[in-house]
């Protein structure tokens, strides 16, 4: 399964070590999910990881090793519904790389979306889509 990996998930399997984000890379080769983002995502992690502290920091290079970096989507023919145009790449780069899962913790951009399937791929937090997977 193709799991996309936003940059709020990113950010929180760098930061803690107790988060689900991080559980779920670590558990991903062994579900045999490959764990997917964008340049965009990778390039916004980047900036912001400095603010979680100096492990985070420290943890961000072995995390982008564990996940294969699709180049960004920006244009998709099917109308989207997302207010938050700074996520648009997010969701497209998502839908272009044919996930079948988007993870995100940004239920301000993506609230609107939790829950639901956009054109098939589920849009969903880590704890739901550990749950859904029987994981939870």
């Amino acid at each position: 399964m193709r799991v996309f990996l936003d940059r709020s998930v990113l950010l929180s399997a760098c930061g803690s070590e107790r988060s689900l984000s991080r559980l779920i890379i670590e558990i991903a080769a062994a579900r045999r999910w490959r764990l997917i983002s964008a340049s965009y995502c990778r390039a916004e992690t980047s900036k912001n990881i400095g603010k979680l502290g100096e492990a985070a920091a420290l943890k961000w290079p072995e995390m982008q090793s564990m996940v294969e970096w699709v180049p960004n989507a920006l244009t998709s023919r099917k109308p989207l519904l997302l207010t938050a145009s700074k996520d648009k790449p997010v969701l497209i780069s998502a839908l272009a790389a044919k996930c079948a899962v988007l993870l995100t913790l940004d239920k301000g951009d993506f609230g609107i979306l939790l829950g639901t399937r956009v054109y098939g791929m589920l849009v969903s937090t880590p704890r739901d889509f550990l749950i859904g997977e029987g994981l939870g």
